[in-house]
């Protein structure tokens, strides 16, 4: 039986060219695809450029982007990996630190050499910024003189007081600078408990430390490689990964939502008997910290910086309702006049951050980052001279 001619006809019909119809609609898709990916373009150009860069410093956090062998655990006490160099990058910043093997940000320490010891959290270390960048680095170039840069990731000001000794009994300082960040310390000082300063061991690149030997200590969330590399990148993607994590926070699917809304309590009408509350741990931390300083022969000094969401009460709001905090009354300077108080019921010096960042974001110079709400380059330039005024004043 022979084939019928049509079976011919049928494979002769997908090698004719497009009818005008499907021509017309393939040109429209097009268009609009063409047009898509123009307006995201455009909207993306215009994020950077103008007010669009609005994240929430709460939810979105640096360590997110760190390498997870970033850091190494002995005991209570968390370092910087002795001699880490890595890559961070996140919106906004890509930097590589490099840690000594004292576990300090920057050159290797040496023992012949006029000595400032800064100790803090995150806010101290400056992951977001160069290794010459960081406050710690201005103020040594400003003064001429060598200022180790002891700060980690999530420290209290206990674990800040140890870290004092341990640097200390080394590289003898004359003034060891704490910060304190009102935005977590008042918590962290009040769930830690008060630890010893005679404490076993001396840490990572000490003599007699394990420093090489010690269990990595893994930081961040799991996120799918596509959003990160979007997230790190586009400030689209980045507010998208803000309303993403917000929306947990709200629903209370993430583990940290009653943190943050006690961390944020702090900054209302409502929470200032939180805040009350907890002032008498972060005095004796603070307490702490200048026995420290006694026992290495320095003189302490206490800079007390706010979070960024305080620079205004609209960012405040927007914060506030971020996690679920709608129906508050802002106090946004309260919390930073409680660690003042507790500065002074434990005899140390304190510098007040809160003015001169302020008075730049006013300027319009953006000392905070916008999705991590750490310091910009600006920030840790005002945060310097504020810290280098204040160690001046007569009988400091």
């Amino acid at each position: 039986m022979k084939v019928k001619a049509p079976e011919r006809g049928h494979q002769a019909d997908a090698h004719r060219p497009a009818t005008p119809v499907a021509r017309r609609w393939l040109r429209r898709l097009l268009l609009v695809a063409g047009g898509l990916a123009a307006g995201l373009l455009l909207a993306e150009a215009i994020g950077r450029t103008d007010g669009l860069v609005r994240g929430n410093d709460l939810v979105f956090s640096a360590p997110m982007s760190y390498p997870k062998d970033i850091y190494v655990q002995d005991g209570p006490m968390t370092y910087p990996n002795p001699n880490f160099t890595g890559t961070i990058q996140s919106f906004g910043y890509s930097v590589t630190p490099h840690f000594s093997s004292w576990g300090t940000r920057g050159a290797e320490p040496v023992n012949d050499a006029r000595t400032w010891i800064v100790v803090g959290d995150s806010f101290t270390i400056g992951l977001q910024v160069d290794d010459g960048e960081t406050f710690s680095a201005r103020l040594a170039e400003n003064l001429g003189i060598q200022v180790l840069n002891a700060g980690v990731d999530g420290y209290s000001t206990w674990r800040e007081a140890i870290r004092t000794v341990q640097l200390g009994r080394h590289f003898p300082p004359e003034v060891v600078v704490a910060v304190f960040f009102t935005g977590n310390d008042f918590f962290d000082n009040r769930q830690e408990p008060p630890l010893t300063l005679d404490v076993p061991g001396l840490g990572p690149g000490e003599p007699g430390a394990p420093a090489f030997a010690l269990p990595k200590v893994g930081i961040g969330i799991h996120t799918p490689y596509w959003l990160r590399v979007l997230r790190d990148r586009s400030v689209l993607a980045a507010h998208y990964w803000a309303w993403h994590e917000t929306r947990r926070v709200r629903r209370g699917r993430d583990p940290n939502a009653r943190r943050f809304r006690e961390e944020l309590g702090i900054f209302t009408v409502e929470g200032r008997a939180r805040a009350a509350a907890d002032e008498p741990a972060t005095t004796q931390a603070l307490a702490s910290f200048r026995e420290a300083c006694r026992l290495v022969g320095a003189r302490p000094l206490v800079a007390v910086v706010p979070p960024a969401f305080v620079m205004d009460d609209a960012t405040a709001r927007r914060t506030f309702a971020s996690v679920g905090l709608e129906k508050v009354t802002p106090d946004l300077d309260g919390a930073q006049t409680a660690a003042l108080a507790a500065a002074a019921a434990a005899g140390v010096r304190s510098c007040d951050l809160l003015p001169p960042l302020r008075q730049a974001a006013r300027r319009g110079d953006r000392p905070f980052l916008p999705f991590d709400g750490h310091l910009t380059v600006e920030g840790h330039r005002v945060a310097a001279a504020a810290i280098e005024a204040c160690a001046a004043i007569p009988g400091g």
